[in-house]
């Protein structure tokens, strides 16, 4: 992994360019937009946030953090809830609201800042992937096997096979 992606950089311009995506969606003028695209957003967006905020929850009651520690500071893999489902839910929540503001926006401006925003939270999962390996070894890396980085609908089919 590159040394400037390691530092948080690449969450740095996701989260900057997040902000800037959502402050757009308030300032662009988009009347003549597609009424049901906005409904999909709207969606789209309530399943960003839950994703966002489950893992917060799971973390705390599965991932066994030590005293003191942080939510994410986990000491085993967490392989339950929606977990058993993707591996980095939260990000996919961060991705999910990025799709969210394009559809509701529907300015070609959101979508220029919007995608290279997709793709930094993509290459911080891919990162966390790594980091992760590190951490947890084998025991990692056969939860990889098992769960999608972050589809969701392979991801449920998988659980219900298994």
């Amino acid at each position: 992994m590159k040394q400037w992606m390691k530092g948080g950089f690449l969450y740095y311009i996701a989260g900057a360019l997040l902000v800037l995506v959502y402050s757009l969606l308030w300032f662009l003028d988009t009347p003549t937009g597609i009424q049901l695209l906005r409904y999909v957003g709207g969606a789209i967006l309530v399943v960003g946030f839950i994703l966002i905020i489950l893992p917060r929850f799971i973390f705390r009651s599965k991932g066994k953090p030590e005293k003191g520690k942080d939510w994410t500071d986990t000491t085993i893999v967490v392989d339950t809830g929606i977990y058993a489902v993707v591996r980095h839910p939260l990000y996919l929540g961060w991705l999910f609201m990025y799709v969210a503001l394009i559809l509701l926006s529907q300015h070609w401006l959101t979508a220029i800042i919007g995608i290279p925003g997709i793709v930094c939270v993509y290459l911080i999962s891919r990162q966390e992937d790594q980091h992760l390996i590190e951490k947890f070894g084998d025991d990692y890396k056969d939860y990889m096997q098992k769960v999608p980085r972050m589809n969701l609908l392979v991801g449920i089919i998988r659980l219900v096979r298994r």
